[in-house]
């Protein structure tokens, strides 16, 4: 959900963009970023709604929160507000017994097994003084009778565009590498008082596992292991692979290394029967497929093969 009234203004001297820091490195309204609700869709209903999964008939299924009970979901909410309530759009607000009946209802719902709770906003701990529903770990950037404080000024565009809770997190994410293990009692613990000139209080009463054991990755996303190519239309070849693997994995190489003089003794037969006078097509295009380098070669073989099939297939229904 985004107001979506800050990249379009008229005001904005970078049209179509949205920067976090005055270095404007970041452009946080880029190609990548999908926004399911906008402008006037952003209302206290269709917030409650997403939560709950009571929608209408006509709402795609890209716009609604197909969660279940195995769900670790993620709850992150700034703007502006004050004593028990977040403000939308400046015109209505959303009350603290509001958002704990829709996690009341989320949980009887499954519709969740773990639900984050991040609010910044001033006296943003007290939006979240009414959850009564077990799995619900919550966090805000400032008690009851404070203040939340924005981060810097963009000169450029002659306004705060960050708050300092939000840029503080932001700064923790951006320490880690893919390697480190870090829990949410880390992160929890990194918020400090004199920088954010407020104090960040996190509630657990409701939350049954101990902070240290949780990673952040069970909210804010993990790392997978992934395979970068030169084009987006290529793969990697066999011998590519195999490569690829054993330096990843000792004990795969191990289990691998039968398979694979299998396949160079199969292809060694291949070979050797082609020399001998073999002029099968199946064999020789087996063995083209086994040397492909990408799947364009792929294709362009299997095009060969159509060619004549469609030509013979023409002239026989004629």
């Amino acid at each position: 959900m985004l107001a979506d009234d800050m990249a379009c203004n008229a005001r904005n001297k970078y049209p179509a963009q949205v920067f976090n820091n005055e270095n404007h490195r970041l452009n946080l309204y880029g190609d990548n970023v999908e926004v399911d609700y906008r402008g006037y869709e952003v209302t206290v209903e269709n917030f409650l709604r997403i939560l709950t999964g009571r929608h209408e008939p006509a709402v795609p299924r890209s716009k609604r929160l197909l969660s279940d009970e195995g769900s670790h979901i993620l709850l992150y909410m700034t703007g502006h507000g004050g004593d028990e309530f977040l403000k939308f759009q400046d015109s209505e607000e959303l009350q603290s017994h509001d958002l704990a009946d829709a996690v009341k209802q989320m949980k009887e719902k499954h519709r969740f097994k773990e639900l984050l709770i991040m609010v910044d906003t001033c006296q943003a701990a007290t939006l979240f003084s009414q959850l009564h529903s077990p799995g619900v770990l919550a966090i805000g950037s400032s008690m009851k009778g404070e203040n939340s404080y924005s981060h810097h000024l963009d000169s450029d565009v002659g306004v705060s565009v960050v708050d300092r809770f939000t840029f503080y997190t932001l700064a923790f994410f951006e320490r880690l590498n893919i390697y480190d293990n870090a829990s949410l009692i880390s992160l929890f613990k990194s918020y400090n008082p004199s920088t954010l000139m407020s104090t960040a209080y996190y509630r657990t009463d409701l939350y049954q596992r101990q902070l240290e054991e949780v990673p952040v990755t069970n909210f804010f996303g993990s790392v997978m292991e992934t395979i970068h190519t030169d084009s987006a239309y290529k793969s990697l070849s066999r011998k590519e692979w195999d490569k690829d693997k054993s330096v990843n994995s000792l004990t795969l190489e191990e289990e691998r290394t039968p398979m694979t003089l299998t396949s160079e003794k199969q292809t060694s037969d291949s070979e050797t029967e082609v020399e001998g006078g073999s002029k099968c097509p199946w064999s020789t295009f087996r063995n083209k497929v086994h040397k492909s380098e990408d799947i364009d070669t792929l294709v362009n073989y299997g095009i060969a093969i159509m060619a004549p099939l469609v030509a013979i297939s023409t002239w026989l229904s004629r």
